[in-house]
């Protein structure tokens, strides 16, 4: 493949570890370079100056900026890239639903493509100006540790795991753990936080690996100051679940993305706001769990989920799927759900 520069306009923190492992992934199948910028740069008057500079395009390089929102679009323009010949330039945008952010660089011709998390996102970005978006939406890495997965299955011991914004009724971890105590539930509440966001990523691995269900809730009834304030999404924290065999209680977003990807029986919805209604809920599940529930979301979330098949659309988009790719792509479909 030509030779391929991966902007990771994303900013630190633990959510958005999964993200910049993705993008080490893909600089692995296509031998790019990943390139880690300071999103506030983006931002700066010098860089949204230097965008509206014509751009010179040519030559078998090519581009790809991963942008946590639409305003990191921007970041092609900072100052390390701004004079940087390219062939083709192409965006994919991971909370694409804050569509009152695109910018105006994503209008222009900087871009040959630009992809969007959602379906719904479509229409937004194409009546702003943007042409022909795709969609990319989110992943996990579910291949690369494939069997260690499944072999975690037997020794799951949590009932029930909280990870994020909930609703207030499911907010404080004392309250649930002693809800879910008298219903005869292991709770186990949020992973601790470790040294650095890496650390904090593996806490939350290896509490997925114990857990058979995950408390998750859409915005719709789990908002929060940081959240868009109408707007449904999925995030890492279900993906992510699912790829370790863990079923997701709460109430999923509805999106048709969401829908898209989503199996039947990857999630459960209960009662928002009542906890103990809802742990009766997920009491009831539990008594039915067995690791092959587990086995079947593992093997779903690597047929619906793995990151490989985004970066399959993405690499047929610029024109060349790698061999690698393709060859796990192949190994990959044999571990599918048997129908």
């Amino acid at each position: 493949m030509s030779s391929l520069d991966i902007i990771v306009a994303v900013p630190s923190g633990a959510g958005w570890v999964p993200v910049h492992a993705m993008a080490e992934l893909l600089a692995r199948y296509t031998g790019g370079t990943v390139h880690t910028v300071d999103v506030g740069a983006s931002l700066s008057k010098e860089t949204k100056l230097l965008a509206r500079l014509p751009r010179l395009k040519g030559g078998s390089n090519r581009c790809l900026v991963i942008a946590s929102d639409p305003g990191q679009l921007y970041a092609i323009s900072q100052r390390s890239f701004a004079f940087r010949r390219y062939g083709a330039v192409y965006g994919w945008v991971i909370d694409s639903f804050w569509d009152d952010r695109i910018p105006a660089v994503a209008k222009s011709s900087t871009y040959d493509r630009i992809f969007v998390a959602d379906v719904d996102d479509v229409q937004p970005w194409t009546a702003a100006g943007v042409k022909n978006p795709g969609v990319l939406p989110w992943g996990a890495d579910v291949w690369s540790k494939f069997s260690d997965r499944l072999a975690t299955l037997g020794s799951k011991s949590t009932d029930l795991l909280r990870v994020g914004r909930q609703p207030a009724a499911y907010e404080d971890d004392e309250a649930t753990a002693a809800l879910a105590a008298e219903l005869g539930l292991s709770f186990e509440g949020r992973p601790p936080f470790g040294a650095n966001d890496r650390e904090s990523a593996q806490h939350l691995q290896d509490s997925l690996n114990r857990a058979k269900f995950l408390l998750a809730f859409s915005t719709s009834v789990s908002p929060a100051p940081y959240t868009h304030p109408t707007k449904e999404y999925i995030t890492g924290r279900w993906t992510d679940a699912l790829a370790s065999g863990v079923t997701v209680v709460g109430k999923v977003p509805n999106t048709t993305t969401v829908r898209e990807i989503l199996w039947d029986g990857a999630t459960i919805d209960i009662d928002h706001a009542d906890a103990r209604a809802g742990l009766a809920q997920v009491a009831d599940a539990v008594s039915r769990w067995t690791p092959a529930q587990g086995e079947q979301q593992i093997r779903q979330a690597l047929q619906h989920l793995d990151w490989r098949h985004r970066f399959v659309q993405l690499c047929e988009a610029m024109g060349e799927v790698p061999a690698s790719l393709q060859a796990d792509c192949e190994a990959m479909r044999a571990q599918y759900v048997q129908r």
